[in-house]
């Protein structure tokens, strides 16, 4: 079997490769202009990658950076990149090329002469033409060799996805452009959705389950950097509301089992008797409830006395919990518990601990 590749799918497949390369390397050269703008003049490129998919850029900075710098450096470079500048690029000698106020040039690069001058905005002849001008440190000026696009408008936007420290004193940001921000932008956009609806379900278990599947997205989401920090902000706000209302649960049950104790013995017809065996309503917190309220009854307390089993049952799970104390009388204890007849055949096949 023979397959026949054409000319024109080779350069159209060429062609849609390198626009995001495209995008992303011109990307790098107005990012580097913002942090320069950002943090100072002292922020040296140490390195950088261009992918279709993304682009890296590694620079020297002492600390990391905070969320209201990273809004700024992603505020300037999407003005510039919203003003549609032209990119220009010329050779030039590589001594005059130095001279041009604020270009910009990997630290311990050896550069060709003549060396190629890509400028964002501001033709090379006009640079060149007063190479002192203060206006140019206002421009992204680069030594640079690479494939760039004709105009900024064509990267659409750059999202900061993250950045870290990779070695003391040097800073990395991954930052994507073009369709990639634009989807980056929409997948943040769904997680934002079901974020407001957990935000407002009522406490449940439901909430509970959600919450932890909400927690493992959040972990592997790609979103822009400040977007997500908003996110985890918003999530342990939530998490906060969670166990508040897992305690508040949990203390309602202690006092709904312990309850079904006190109020059985509490009563006139109860009172000369020495044991109980009850079954309670089964909840989430039902196996820590029945072990606070043996323990109560087990204490110092008036009901020390009387012995007690308390079970609960859990039939769509198939679980069976609960608890028992048995109080000494004299010298030795000696207790038969009768279990009611439709709870005995669950507890053959359910079993699953004892007190």
């Amino acid at each position: 079997m023979f397959i026949t590749i054409f000319p024109s799918y080779i350069k159209l497949t060429l062609k849609l490769r390198r626009h995001p390369i495209r995008s992303n390397h011109t990307g790098t050269h107005i990012l580097n202009y913002a942090l320069r703008e950002v943090l100072g003049s002292e922020v040296d490129q140490k390195g950088s990658l261009v992918a279709p998919e993304k682009l890296r850029f590694d620079f020297s900075h002492k600390s990391g950076i905070s969320d209201t710098d990273l809004a700024k450096i992603e505020e300037i470079s999407t003005s510039y990149i919203r003003q549609n500048s032209e990119v220009y690029a010329l050779d030039v000698s590589l001594a005059t090329a130095k001279q041009i106020r604020g270009v910009r040039a990997v630290f311990g690069e050896t550069y060709p002469d003549p060396v190629r001058v890509v400028s964002v905005g501001v033709p090379v002849e006009d640079l060149l033409s007063d190479v002192k001008n203060e206006g140019w440190e206002k421009v992204s000026v680069e030594f640079c060799g690479g494939t760039h696009v004709k105009q900024t408008g064509e990267i659409k936007e750059l999202i900061i996805l993250e950045e870290s420290g990779i070695a003391k004193g040097i800073r990395r940001i991954i930052a994507v452009t073009g369709q990639t921000a634009y989807e980056v932008q929409r997948v943040a956009s769904g997680f934002e959705e079901g974020l407001a609806r957990l935000e407002k379900a009522p406490y449940s278990a439901a909430k509970e389950a959600e919450a932890k599947k909400m927690q493992v997205a959040l972990n592997e989401l790609s979103c822009s950097a400040l977007t997500k920090t908003s996110f985890r902000d918003r999530f342990s706000k939530i998490q906060k509301s969670i166990l508040d209302q897992q305690k508040a649960a949990a203390k309602a049950d202690n006092k709904r089992v312990l309850d079904t104790i006190t109020d059985f013995f509490a009563k006139e017809e109860n009172e000369a008797k020495k044991h109980l065996v009850a079954k309670v309503e089964w909840s989430a917190t039902v196996n820590k409830a029945i072990s606070e309220a043996i323990k109560t009854v087990s204490g110092k307390g008036p009901m020390k006395d009387k012995s007690v089993y308390l079970f609960s049952v859990n039939g769509e799970e198939g679980k069976v919990v609960h608890g028992c104390y048995v109080a000494k009388v004299g010298e030795t204890a000696s207790l038969i518990f009768s279990i009611p007849p439709l709870e005995r055949k669950r507890f053959r096949i359910f079993f699953v601990e004892i007190y």
